[in-house]
């Protein structure tokens, strides 16, 4: 039992963090406007709000790990959902135990304050804290360890049933009862989550609390086009049915962060953050493996063909997956499904990627350059360097100068219609990562957040190396299941406490603001080696005078192994979930 819950309301929360994951202030602003979100308009009426820039690419397993750890993915070592195997071409799944650096509960917990969360993205296996943990999307199912303590899951289980995570089928909406159908799980999800949050409100205060909520962020993949008539996907026959699909689960979590206030002492400090924004997908989709195959820097195999799948043990998988094999890999798993990608069900994933990335028909003895395809938020671009990958070929000599060929090979792929260029700009991994891990990140990221840089990737094969690498959709509504958004840079950040200012507009704020923000407005001094800075410009002149910040003991980094991975048995779970989604036989 926890100790807290005996002591009832005794314990009064000091500071509640509603994450909205995805929030975008270019919807919310015009709602507001229009007199909606209501209990968002009065926490920025009575706090502070503004941008918050996410971390580069923006995608939610580095961006909460660096909201957690006030680090760039550098230093915390979590840059994708995916991470390079050591020793191979492979991807491994990453989760929370590929993290290599001190969370900010953790510190909390050294400085004395009791801290409980709840479904933060990343954070599976839960940490033993002196509070509680409820781990998010990369917890396997919902049989996992995901809470600690043990005897906290079993006590949810036995007030709420089965705690579920992720939204089931969303592969599988082409038609308009199936599209109603998912928006209906969100909803009974939200739900779930608001239940739980308000009873460990009630039961298990904490001094610090956070509560996460995901639904936006799948309500913008799969229903923004609804919304967007200038949407290259926009169906207006469907339009009237979901045209408030987004705005419907804004609202309803809008209610639900009014409920969480309402239970809240009216000291406690509020902040409502997400880890990124969210806008349109467009019609651009760029071939990346394909280019480098033209530009002479990947090779393939000469014989045989891409129907070599049998050889590789394919033959096992259902022909579903086979011919769904991009919508479960790319749409699904990387949309609220993203959980599943975390569960490494390691003989069905090799084969898939092996059938779908042409992973298995690259010759690596002359390849230089090469994406894994295999997510839905574009691929960056690994070199095959001689001494870091198996078969590396590139001489540490020629890395400069082959980084900068494909730099500006990748300006070069211009929209046929206006002559600009697709992509806007390509950083190279020591401009955005910088820490003991930094190698770790891909050599160059290209960006497709920025609004003048927009545009999709598909997975290239062999038997299309000829074909065009750009490639413009056509304009007309999916016959399936598609993203209509995607992610944008920046999220949205709402303060309310008594040591904040009133009504008033926080700039240039960054995600890795936070945790030092959070430790400097509970007392604690801020870790050295933390990137973020404390957000001064939030607070009151009076509260700045009477607590000068203070730099404190660097919070360090674990060694440099990682210790991600899961079970065998958790490994093998995902295959159970892939049969009842439809895509196994």
């Amino acid at each position: 039992m926890n100790p807290n819950h005996h002591r009832g309301v005794e314990k009064r929360p000091k500071v509640v963090i509603i994450g909205l994951d995805a929030a975008t202030w270019t919807l919310i602003r015009p709602w507001i406007a229009e007199g909606g979100m209501p209990n968002l308009a009065k926490l920025m009426d009575a706090g502070v709000s503004g941008k918050l820039e996410s971390v580069l690419p923006p995608i939610t397993p580095p961006a909460w790990t660096s909201f957690m750890t006030g680090k760039n993915p550098g230093k915390h070592g979590i840059f994708h959902f995916v991470e390079a195997a050591v020793d191979s071409y492979e991807m491994d799944y990453a989760n929370g135990g590929s993290r290599r650096s001190a969370t900010v509960w953790k510190i909390l917990n050294a400085a004395g304050f009791s801290v409980g969360t709840m479904n933060i993205p990343f954070t599976y296996p839960p940490e033993a804290l002196d509070g509680f943990q409820i781990s998010g999307l990369d917890t396997p199912s919902a049989n996992s360890p995901f809470v600690y303590p043990p005897a906290l899951q079993r006590e949810l289980v036995d007030h709420f049933g089965k705690i579920d995570h992720d939204v089931r089928f969303l592969g599988f909406m082409s038609t308009d009862r199936r599209r109603a159908q998912v928006l209906a799980e969100m909803e009974k999800i939200d739900r779930q989550w608001a239940g739980v949050a308000l009873y460990l409100l009630e039961h298990h205060p904490q001094d610090v609390m956070m509560f996460v909520f995901m639904s936006i962020d799948t309500v913008q993949h799969y229903f923004w086009q609804y919304m967007d008539s200038s949407h290259f996907l926009y169906d207006p026959k469907a339009a009237p049915r979901f045209r408030n699909a987004v705005r419907q689960v804004y609202e309803r979590l809008d209610a639900v962060t009014g409920q969480i206030v309402e239970k809240l002492p009216v000291d406690t400090t509020v902040l409502v953050v997400s880890d990124h924004g969210g806008g349109p997908v467009v019609d651009r989709t760029v071939f990346l493996n394909r280019y480098l195959h033209q530009l002479g820097l990947l090779h393939y195999y000469k014989s045989g063909g891409d129907g070599e799948q049998g050889r590789f043990g394919l033959h096992r998988i259902g022909s579903k997956v086979l011919r769904g094999g991009f919508s479960f890999l790319r749409r699904s798993l990387s949309s609220r499904q993203k959980n599943l990608l975390a569960e490494a069900f390691p003989s069905l994933r090799k084969r898939a990627e092996l059938a779908y990335t042409s992973f298995q028909n690259i010759d690596w003895d002359r390849t230089k350059a090469y994406c894994s395809e295999v997510l839905a938020s574009p691929p960056s671009i690994w070199i095959n360097l001689k001494g870091v990958k198996p078969r590396g070929i590139v001489e540490p000599a020629e890395y400069n100068a082959l980084t900068d060929f494909i730099t500006e090979k990748l300006r070069e792929l211009k929209d046929p219609r206006t002559g600009e260029p697709i992509i806007a700009r390509v950083y190279r991994r020591h401009e955005i990562f910088h820490g003991p891990f930094a190698h770790e990140g891909a050599d160059l990221i290209l960006d497709w957040w920025s609004e003048n840089s927009l545009f999709s990737t598909q997975p290239s094969f062999r038997k299309d190396g000829a074909k065009p690498a750009v490639v413009i959709r056509d304009h007309r509504p999916s016959e399936e299941s598609e993203w209509g958004g995607t992610h944008r840079l920046n999220g949205i950040l709402i303060g309310r406490g008594p040591a904040l200012k009133a009504a008033a507009e926080v700039a240039n704020a960054q995600l890795i603001d936070l945790a030092p923000t959070l430790l400097y407005l509970l007392g604690s001094p801020v870790p050295e080696d933390m990137d973020g800075k404390v957000l001064t410009s939030a607070f009151r002149p009076e509260f700045l005078t009477a607590h000068p910040v203070r730099a404190g003991n660097a919070s360090g980094v674990s060694e440099t192994h990682r210790q991600s991975g899961y079970t065998e048995q958790e490994s093998a779970k995902v295959e159970e979930r892939l049969r009842a989604l439809g895509y196994l036989e």
